[in-house]
């Protein structure tokens, strides 16, 4: 059917990494190399991985810097023709790589594919693939019984082909390492979507994800750590920036701002403390400007799709 590699990056979770790479060698299809980029992890994940499955191939970086570098390294190593991205915290179904590989060589431009995901945290199945709402939160979908077309995977779990990860590859990044972490994975539909790649959902590919298995399953926007709520706001203008047309940033810019201002009346509210510190993300993305204008030019000039094409992935907007 194709070989397949596995690309994880692990930041402190040897609680979930002996089911999740159980899952991936008990696969009916296992992956021909299972590579493992460790984020300055501090709880043993290093040396549990080295003793228990010395064929994974790990390669160690001496602090944390993010979910898209670490998966970056983790693809770069790859040398297959299809790649698992895979998060730590999450357990594959034993059909899951060989149901993806079914979905994608049915559809020759289709670069990515992902399942159904049972989602511990909340105790329900979601599908993995989503659509867009227009102030740039992803909007699951409803199917969970049919193969359809979404705007995108979910970084969780969605088995590539190296060829797209190739194409969208850009300044030799995969994954924007600005983003650091969230939203990294829409802005990687984006622009595999602008360049004429298709994502795809199957039923058949089923996985468990425990859900921010980094931060004790802390689901909720306002839950989550305030360097986390940082690279929310940061990321959402960034991917603005970078893959919308001219028109359409100019015309979700102010909703945004709208949209955070309520935002920032409910933690005057609830967290006081932190307002100060999100306030950084503004400071965030005005330094990264010049580097997203950079990456927006090269981007809107390989684009291959007209514009009403990204916009039917579109649903609503809040």
């Amino acid at each position: 059917m194709g070989d397949v590699a596995a690309a994880l990056a692990n930041w402190n979770g040897l609680e979930f990494l002996p089911r999740c790479l159980q899952s991936l060698t008990d696969q009916s299809h296992p992956p021909a190399q299972i590579v493992v980029v460790d984020n300055g992890s501090s709880d043993g994940s290093k040396e549990w991985i080295r003793q228990h499955y010395p064929q994974v191939e790990l390669i160690e970086n001496d602090r944390n810097q993010g979910f898209a570098a670490g998966y970056n390294r983790a693809i770069a190593a790859c040398r297959s023709e299809y790649i698992l991205i895979l998060n730590t915290d999450v357990f594959l179904d034993r059909s899951f790589v060989a149901s993806g590989l079914s979905a994608l060589k049915e559809v020759s431009d289709a670069g990515s594919a992902t399942g159904l995901i049972y989602q511990e945290a909340t105790r329900e199945e979601l599908n993995g693939g989503f659509f867009m709402r227009h102030l740039l939160r992803i909007q699951p979908s409803t199917n969970l019984s049919e193969n359809e077309e979404v705007f995108g995977c979910t970084g969780s779990a969605l088995l590539c082909r190296k060829q797209m990860l190739d194409a969208i590859n850009l300044e030799g990044e995969f994954f924007d390492a600005d983003f650091f972490s969230y939203c990294e994975d829409v802005d990687m539909a984006w622009r595999a979507q602008l360049l004429g790649w298709r994502a795809l959902f199957t039923p058949l590919a089923r996985a468990h994800h425990v859900g921010s298995g980094s931060l004790r399953g802390q689901l909720r926007f306002v839950a989550k750590p305030a360097w986390f709520q940082r690279h929310v706001i940061k990321n959402r203008y960034l991917t603005l920036i970078k893959n919308a047309p001219a028109r359409r940033v100019f015309l979700l810019l102010p909703a945004l701002i709208l949209a955070d201002l309520l935002i920032w009346f409910y933690l005057i509210v609830k967290s006081p403390r932190r307002v100060l510190l999100l306030m950084q993300a503004y400071g965030q993305v005005l330094r990264l400007l010049p580097s997203a204008m950079r990456k927006r030019k090269t981007i809107q000039g390989r684009r291959t799709v007209a514009e009403s094409h990204i916009r039917q992935f579109f649903r609503g907007w809040f």
